[in-house]
């Protein structure tokens, strides 16, 4: 796809929220917000010629490794959100994009997310095969107040819950989509921490992908500052590393 004559470096979209979204309290839930951001993401990279059917055309597409969201307050279903976004760093195969979540005339949550190119074909890093030279970069815009960052995995661990993947946990990369990890780990989190607005903040790591019917076990611990933190694990490797920051 052409670059589109409604690219802009920083993008701004408007999304409608509905109670299917939301949890009990009437606040959105954390993998549709993931979603939605995933959505905005694909939408400003259409726009600017790099987006899925750009890309796919060489067999890449573009993948979530890490991602920090910041959460003052998760917005309530039935009020508009706008999400502005924008790239921090584009270098080689990697992008920095940030997001901020406005809704009820303030600021809601601040996102730093790293992505990479992948081959489809190869399940490795691809490269770019576009100029982006037209692409503004904003390396002193941040979302966050700490940036995404790689998860120290040597937190020790006390539960342990199976999990095999299934075909609705699938994408059109076929693997399991970043939204289901999260859903996955918030599944064996304790409802009043989301309920209550305890979490503060999550970093979440894409370490190695998942494919259809593997056999995962989910390993979660409380760590000595009181966050909690999850591992999903296929035999001794970890495919996937989040931990909650919780309110004090």
């Amino acid at each position: 796809m052409p670059l589109s004559k409604d690219f802009k470096s920083i993008h701004f979209k408007i999304w409608e929220t509905y109670f299917s979204q939301a949890y009990p309290n009437g606040r959105l839930k954390f993998p549709e917000l993931a979603n939605i951001l995933q959505l905005t993401a694909a939408e400003h990279a259409d726009l600017g010629g790099v987006g899925f059917s750009d890309l796919s055309q060489h067999d890449l597409s573009w993948v979530m490794n890490r991602m920090r969201i910041e959460v003052e307050e998760m917005p309530s279903f039935g009020k508009p959100l706008e999400i502005k976004t924008w790239i921090e760093e584009l270098k080689g195969f990697k992008s920095i994009r940030n997001f901020e979540v406005y809704g009820e005339g303030h600021k809601m949550i601040g996102v730093s997310s790293l992505w990479a190119i992948f081959n489809m074909k190869t399940r490795r890093p691809g490269a770019l095969p576009f100029d982006t030279s037209y692409v503004e970069q904003f390396p002193e815009l941040h979302a966050t107040h700490i940036p995404n960052q790689r998860i120290d995995l040597n937190f020790p661990t006390q539960d342990i819950f199976p999990q095999k993947v299934q075909f609705a946990d699938l994408d059109i990369v076929n693997h399991v989509n970043n939204t289901k990890y999260l859903e996955w780990c918030l599944n064996h989190l304790d409802p009043r921490l989301i309920l209550e607005n305890k979490i503060k903040a999550i970093d979440v790591n894409f370490i190695k992908e998942l494919s259809l019917g593997e056999e995962i076990h989910i390993h979660r611990g409380v760590l000595e500052n009181g966050n909690i933190g999850f591992k999903i694990q296929k035999g001794e490797q970890i495919c996937f590393a989040c931990v909650f920051e919780i309110r004090g």
